[in-house]
């Protein structure tokens, strides 16, 4: 079996502390004070420059910050339901059970639309695998297309998922040229990594094309789902060796199994690897938690940047499809509540490289996750019975879960600092990595001040309540504009299915506040519904029209709306 514990190691270069660096003295790097300074009983200072630095302190300052506001969010947590016992933590893993406002199924169900709909969002259908459209050959690859692919998928795809090493990566490569593809794990972890960089957008360039006069169409071109498909099947032949590899190895290729499906518009495959994944990571974990194997830093690493993308990958696709059988990490005994890294190689001054700046994404993501976790367990309490004091208990957490994620915003290194949104336009050329960080800023947010519009359109609410709860509801309301008007909907990613369901559910709270004005609800009588509603709606039902010839449901998802705007 394939394992990093016994790869060649590669030397780190680290920084040195600046009082080595002044006496030219070789500098161990430990931390918080290196062994020079210890025994001197000098300051021990590191440059701002050094990447590991820069990730320690950005780490565990958001982490402090977001501890100290879980521990006011506890008395809240606590007295809105008969199971929120769970400490923080456990709820900040958790994979939340169905909320009245998250998920479009979940929104369709609100009283203020008709109860019988003419289509499901997601038809049986859409369970079933799609099939190859063109028959997988062996791809015809050199040493050359060897290198763009590594270079494709370190510089557009781990960034956004550090979930393998270039040095594994490397040595996987490094094999395959000097014998070819085996059986093992290893080239099956290589042909997903070459199958996911065939197939590959250039972001911000849009992958609409016309198929037709005045027809788009989604269609990866044929060039890249050619390639793609001859390097995936020989993986998927391999898939058993993943499945059955005791590493960190098998793990790695679920989830990039995962993406792929997920690319390929395949949400419930995707799943599927996902969940395989998770599983295979807690056998690992249970076989290494008690310290008595040795394992390399980069190991461990991976072990939980492993956990949290598994989690938060089966958390995602449950958001929107709520009949899967819940994610199970959260209950295993996991010390981690964010990822550690490796050492990185020393960086001279300037923007941090691809590989820092992955770092900082990736820490940035899943303390947002948490917190988007969070946001979920405390808004199961809605309902249109909901009472005054529940109203104002959960006034008082949503507050805190606010203050939250400024706190988060506060924390952002500065390649990832945004425009804020519905104050300043995103600029035209923002850097994916930022782009990506905004608009989970906005999921959030708009998830926050979704619960008020729901109060609005649901509940009677006494005239005291109805400026400060009309308020966040409007915002609600200018947030589905705002993220409709500045998304790039054309780019493709694994992400994509998830982006149909989060416009669509945008379009659904739009309609939803206008049926609820022309109805006259008490609720919305401080609600401002923006002038452009109806054309946001419009815009979404083209955008979906031009997905929806890659299934998954997004077709009936054009429909209802066709549907709701025509009653």
């Amino acid at each position: 079996m394939d394992t990093l514990t016994g790869t060649k190691r590669h030397t780190r270069v680290l920084t040195a502390c600046e009082a080595c660096r002044l006496s030219k003295t070789r500098c161990d790097s430990a931390r918080p004070v290196c062994d020079k300074c210890a025994k001197r009983g000098v300051p021990c200072v590191y440059p701002e420059t050094d990447p590991l630095s820069v990730i320690e302190s950005w780490s565990s300052k958001i982490l402090k910050a977001v501890e100290r506001q879980e521990r006011r969010l506890e008395d809240h947590l606590r007295s809105l339901a008969p199971w929120d016992s769970e400490s923080p933590e456990s709820i900040s893993r958790n994979d939340t059970l169905k909320t009245p406002i998250t998920g479009s199924d979940m929104i369709l169900s609100w009283p203020i639309f008709p109860p019988e709909k003419p289509v499901p969002t997601f038809p049986p259908t859409a369970f079933a695998e799609k099939h190859d459209p063109y028959l997988p050959d062996i791809p015809n690859i050199t040493p050359h297309r060897i290198c763009e692919l590594r270079l494709i998928f370190m510089t557009r795809i781990r960034t956004k998922n550090p979930i393998v090493d270039a040095d594994q990566l490397d040595e996987c490569i490094e094999r395959v040229l000097e014998s070819g593809f085996d059986w093992s794990v290893s080239s099956c972890l290589a042909l997903l990594v070459f199958a996911l960089a065939a197939i590959w957008g250039n972001y911000p360039e849009p992958d609409a094309r016309e198929s037709a006069p005045g027809c788009l169409t989604m269609e990866v071109p044929k060039h890249r789902i050619e390639e793609s498909i001859g390097f995936f099947s020989m993986a998927r032949k391999r898939m058993s060796s993943a499945y059955l590899d005791g590493s960190v190895v098998g793990i790695q290729c679920f989830c990039l199994f995962g993406m792929w499906y997920q690319y390929n518009i395949e949400p419930i495959a995707g799943w599927k690897a996902f969940r395989t994944a998770s599983m295979l990571w807690q056998t690992y974990h249970l076989r290494h938690r008690d310290g008595s194997i040795a394992r390399s830093e980069q190991e461990e690493s991976l072990e939980q940047r492993l956990y949290w993308t598994c989690l938060k990958s089966e958390c995602e696709i449950r958001y929107e499809l709520t009949d899967l059988p819940p994610c199970d990490l959260s209950l295993t005994d996991y010390p981690f509540s964010l990822p550690n890294f490796p050492n990185h190689e020393a960086a001279s001054p300037g923007p941090p490289d691809h590989e820092t700046l992955s770092s900082y994404y990736y820490l940035a993501e899943i303390s947002l996750r948490r917190l988007l976790n969070r946001v979920r367990h405390a808004v199961t309490v809605l309902s249109p019975s909901i009472s005054r004091s529940g109203i104002l208990q959960l006034s008082g957490t949503l507050h805190d879960l606010d203050y939250q994620l400024q706190q988060w915003v506060d924390c952002l290194p500065p390649a990832l600092h945004f425009n804020k949104p519905l104050l300043l336009k995103p600029p035209s050329h923002e850097p994916e990595l930022m782009k990506l960080a905004r608009e989970r800023y906005v999921e959030v947010r708009e998830l926050l001040c979704r619960a008020y519009l729901y109060l609005c359109i649901h509940v009677p609410l006494d005239q005291d309540l109805l400026g400060p709860v009309g308020e966040k509801a409007s915002e609600a309301l200018q947030l589905s504009v705002y993220r409709i008007e500045t998304e790039l909907p054309f780019f493709r990613h694994p992400g994509s299915w998830g982006a149909c369901r989060v416009r669509f559910n945008h379009a659904l709270c739009l309609i939803a506040a206008w049926r609820a004005k022309r109805q006259g609800a008490v609720g919305m009588a401080n609600v401002s519904l923006p002038d452009e509603w109806a054309t946001c709606v419009r815009v979404v039902i083209e955008r979906l029209r031009v997905w929806e010839a890659e299934g998954a449901g997004i077709r009936g998802l054009r429909l209802l709306l066709d549907w709701l705007m025509g009653l």
